[in-house]
């Protein structure tokens, strides 16, 4: 008998540049968290395996680089994914704001 496919689940992490995307991304994944800031450049993944309602899944998280400047990369990005995590900074309201942008992006991909 063949060995049983694991799900893959695709999440993306959306947010503005300097957030905590990636710091996110590493707790979940590594459990591990650094104070150094280096921004994300394009685009980056993790992968981890998780047991959900008793499947084995492996979780794709997608880091993006927030900037605007990497909103080009949409559609090859989004594509396949099966949900996001919208990301702010709660001493940055702004941020915050523009969880609505990040989302409608998302949505129309």
């Amino acid at each position: 008998m063949p060995p049983k496919k694991k799900a893959l689940l695709k999440v993306i992490i959306l947010g503005d540049s300097g957030v905590g995307k990636t710091s996110l991304m590493n707790q979940y994944v590594n459990k591990k968290f650094s104070n150094q800031y280096k921004a994300t450049i394009g685009a980056d993944f993790l992968t981890k395996d998780v047991v959900i309602d008793d499947k084995e899944v492996t979780v794709q998280i997608w880091d993006t680089a927030g900037q605007e400047r990497f909103q080009s990369l949409g559609v090859a990005f989004y594509r396949g994914a099966d949900c996001c995590v919208l990301v702010f900074d709660v001493t940055n309201p702004k941020s915050f704001e523009s969880l609505q942008s990040w989302k409608e992006e998302f949505l129309i991909q």
